[in-house]
């Protein structure tokens, strides 16, 4: 070992290099560390050797996570139908639910006899289209009041997010890279100036020793520690603290509370809590057998309605049976145009919900911890990775240097 104090045996540009070299690192490893929370989506590698992104790899127990969030602290599935207008809805929809409902009139006539319907005299044509259209605002009040009532019945919000966002890994990746855009770029962006700073009392501690094993240690913290200390700042502290007269801070991702509620809102209104995804879930979903019961046994009904005083004749001259057939290729051919007829209310749910305004509305309200875990997930399991994987890249370059040291001085 050099005994002496700052001799810089070696020539002044490694001395010089050396805080670009560490901020390089530092800086490096965040921007990989952060690459590898969200890539590659699905696992890449040779047998058990390989990497799958932080967040894809563990999309169940994050969209969990998302769903709990939502439910337990914003909204629950029964605020979302309160908020439905029926009345209004029957009032916007009624024209299309109608013509809807006219088009399944005569394709079941066709059916069952064709040519009937041509052959019917106008006036009958227009009495029978007039009695069904006047009878579609009832069955929809009568249906969506069902569902009202019995929401956790038809409708699993749950499953509806965590389904979506493990299928959609790219969902879930968005999720949180918008909301935690500018954290990602304070962790990569504070590499520069925490790793020269290491740098600097790197050359100080090589120029005192002489030994080469101070640049991969050194190398070491400013891939890691630095990772450590810039996720700490994320979320610590808090509140708003002074650290040294006149300079404070607060835990960047509580400072922008604001600015995350509105993009949080966004994201929900938009894409996981959507209307569109909402109305998939019910026809697809778990529920979904109820949903169409539902639906068959009041359109059956609408059916016996509609044949109304003369039913015992109607049953007469086609038989129960056939009658019975009949009322069932009525519900079967609506059920076949639910997915179509489901996106008429799209545009009239997004409007009447206003999702965007009642979440961002409630995440101002959430207690801070509450608030912290709607992005702290993404990091808490696996800080020590990140950490690791900074130290690492940060320990090799600085053997790297060592042997460029050793090798052409």
């Amino acid at each position: 070992m050099r005994a002496a104090f700052l001799q810089f045996h070696d020539p002044a540009w490694v001395y010089l290099a050396m805080p670009f070299i560490a901020a390089l690192v530092s800086y490096g490893t965040k921007v990989v560390a952060i690459q590898m929370m969200f890539k590659p989506l699905e696992f890449k590698g040779v047998g058990p050797v390989g990497w799958q992104g932080q967040i894809p790899r563990r999309a169940a127990k994050m969209a969990s996570i998302a769903v709990d969030s939502v439910t337990q602290g914003i909204l629950e599935p029964a605020e979302i139908f309160d908020r439905i207008d029926i009345e209004a809805m029957i009032r916007e929809l009624e024209v299309p639910l109608a013509d809807s409902a006219e088009l399944v009139l005569i394709e079941v006539l066709e059916a069952q006899e064709p040519g009937l319907w041509r052959s019917l005299p106008g006036a009958v044509q227009a009495a029978a289209i007039a009695r069904v259209r006047g009878q579609v605002p009832d069955a929809t009040r009568r249906m969506f009041g069902e569902f009202r009532e019995n929401v956790d019945r038809f409708f699993d919000l749950k499953h509806m997010v965590v389904t979506n966002l493990t299928r959609d890994k790219t969902l879930l990746n968005k999720m949180f890279e918008e909301m935690a855009a500018p954290e990602f770029r304070f962790i990569a962006r504070s590499g520069v100036v925490t790793g020269f700073a290491v740098g600097m009392v790197q050359v100080i501690s090589y120029g005192a020793s002489g030994e080469h094993l101070v640049l991969p240690f050194f190398g070491l913290l400013a891939g890691g520690l630095t990772d450590y200390l810039a996720l700490t700042m994320i979320f610590r502290p808090k509140k708003r603290r002074t650290i040294v007269w006149p300079f404070h801070w607060q835990g960047l991702f509580h400072k922008r509370r604001d600015e995350v509620s509105l993009i949080y809102a966004d994201l929900m209104a938009d894409d996981i809590l959507s209307p569109r995804a909402m109305i998939e879930s019910m026809l697809n979903g778990p529920a979904s057998d109820r949903v169409i019961e539902t639906v068959s046994v009041e359109v059956q009904a609408l059916v016996d309605r509609q044949v109304g005083p003369v039913r015992p004749l109607v049953q007469i001259s086609l038989g129960s049976e056939r009658y019975r057939r009949l009322k069932q290729d009525v519900a079967d051919r609506v059920i076949d145009r639910l997915p179509e007829s489901a996106m008429i209310f799209e545009a009239f749910l997004a409007r009447s919900l206003d999702l965007r305004s009642l979440v961002a509305e409630r995440l101002m309200l959430l207690e801070t911890d509450d608030y912290e875990n709607l992005l702290r997930p993404a990091f808490k399991d696996d800080e020590w990775v990140i950490v690791a994987v900074g130290a690492t890249l940060g320990f090799l370059v600085g053997e790297l240097q060592v042997q460029v040291i050793l090798n052409l001085l």
